[in-house]
């Protein structure tokens, strides 16, 4: 039987807040290695948020007895998306309010981000660099979970 406690959107907020921690450590460790001034690394954390992704919607899957809706999937992973970034947009923001201030300097130099980035706009565009490929990240990953038959391995 079903669990009806399990809801697409505590699975969702539960894993976008363990991809969030994981975005933070991977950002730390480059700023304890001295690369983040290599913005294109930076988005090899896209990993956590593929991981995730398809671990939340597995365990959302597993948790109903294998049933999950399509629409249910997608939102797990925008829903992921947008937590994990917008923690990690409000880490950047105290990071360059205390730790370092020229960290937006690095980015404005970048050809990813454009020579005015504010921190708002930084803000704004750290949530939308990981919603919005959540949502396709989840696209991608329900062509596999839709299926009654496919699940990950416990």
């Amino acid at each position: 039987m079903a669990s009806p406690k399990v809801t697409y959107q505590k699975v969702s907020i539960k894993y976008g807040i363990l991809v969030g921690i994981a975005h933070i450590a991977f950002f730390l460790l480059m700023w304890a290695l001295g690369l983040t001034d290599i913005v294109e690394l930076s988005f090899i954390s896209g990993i956590f948020l593929v991981i995730g992704i398809c671990v939340a919607i597995s365990n959302f899957k597993r948790a109903k007895n294998g049933l999950i809706e399509y629409f249910q999937g997608l939102a797990i992973g925008a829903t992921v998306g947008a937590v994990s970034s917008a923690l990690l947009a409000l880490f950047l923001m105290l990071f360059l309010s205390i730790a370092d201030q020229e960290y937006l300097s690095t980015l404005q130099a970048s050809s990813l981000f454009p020579e005015s980035l504010s921190r708002l706009v930084l803000f704004v565009l750290t949530i939308v660099y990981g919603t919005v490929p959540g949502l396709w990240v989840a696209f991608i990953a329900m062509q596999w979970f839709k299926r009654p038959e496919h699940t990950m391995a416990d």
